[in-house]
C-alpha cells in the first residue's frame, strides 16, 4: 500500500502544472495582450495564458515541462522581447 501510495504521489509531481511569468514591457495595448497571449497558446504544451496589460506581464501554465526558450520564441513572434521572470511548480 506505501508503494502505491508512493507511486501516485511521484505521478501528481512528475504530471504538475507549470506556472511561468514572462515579462513582456513592450505591450501598450489590448491588442498587444492578445497577440502574446495567441502566441504562447500556439506553442505544443501551453495549457492557459493570462496576459495583464497593467503588469505587462503573461501568465504561462502548462501541462508538462516546456523550455523558457520556447516561450520566449513565441512571445518574439510578435515582435515583442520577453523575459522570464518566475517559474514555479504548482
Amino acid at each position: 500500500m506505501r508503494k502505491f501510495i508512493a507511486l501516485i504521489l511521484l505521478c501528481a509531481f512528475a504530471f504538475a502544472d507549470q506556472k511561468i511569468v514572462i515579462l513582456v514591457e513592450e505591450m501598450h495595448c489590448p491588442l498587444c495582450t492578445a497577440m502574446v497571449r495567441k502566441a504562447l497558446l500556439k506553442v505544443d504544451g501551453v495549457k492557459e495564458v493570462k496576459a495583464s496589460l497593467r503588469d505587462k506581464t503573461a501568465v504561462v501554465k502548462t501541462l508538462k515541462d516546456i523550455s523558457e526558450q520556447q516561450l520566449l520564441d513565441a512571445v518574439a513572434t510578435t515582435g515583442y522581447k520577453g523575459k522570464i521572470i518566475n517559474n514555479l511548480k504548482e
